[in-house]
């Protein structure tokens, strides 16, 4: 006889029948359908809100974006006059951008620090493996039990609490 597969709705459905019934406790439904209850009570009210189409998989995207801005950019207000004007001739997307910034309507992006790129970092290494780094943070024990501390903590020890 050859497996039956079911699909996530229809055993969605199959649970908020069975809870239905009264038969079984929410608790008992959520254990045998390897669900948390939070989960079964959300599928009911899924169901009783919108019936089988609320038993569908639902968008996780958030509903509102914290760092939205409600303000358009020049990408944004070409673009809507291109729309609307056509091909008429009009302000390149950076001479918006310029008549938003002069108006203070825009705030410049910080320019990010960039570190100078020593021209040859490993020019004392006159052979392979001759340089070695580690990188210890914390504490460590040697072979013979001795405690070695690295230097970052040896200096957070010196200064103190903070």
């Amino acid at each position: 006889m050859p497996w039956k597969e079911h699909g996530v709705m229809e055993e969605r459905f199959r649970f908020v029948e069975e809870w239905k019934t009264g038969d079984w406790s929410m608790a008992e439904l959520c254990r045998f359908y390897g669900v948390s209850r939070g989960t079964g009570y959300k599928w009911v009210g899924r169901y009783e809100g919108g019936g089988l189409e609320g038993l569908r998989d639902q968008s996780r995207a958030p509903h509102q974006h914290p760092n939205a801005i409600a303000g358009w950019g020049a990408p944004k207000i070409h673009a809507r006059l291109e729309q609307d004007h056509g091909e008429k001739e009009l302000p390149a997307e950076s001479t918006i951008g310029a008549i938003l910034k002069r108006n203070g309507w825009t705030v410049s992006r910080k320019r990010r620090r960039t570190s100078r790129r020593d021209s040859e970092p490993l020019a004392h290494a006159g052979e392979s493996n001759a340089v070695w780094c580690a990188d210890y943070k914390g504490w460590f024990r040697t072979g013979d039990g001795t405690r070695i501390v690295s230097m970052p903590e040896r200096e957070s020890s010196r200064l103190g609490p903070q």
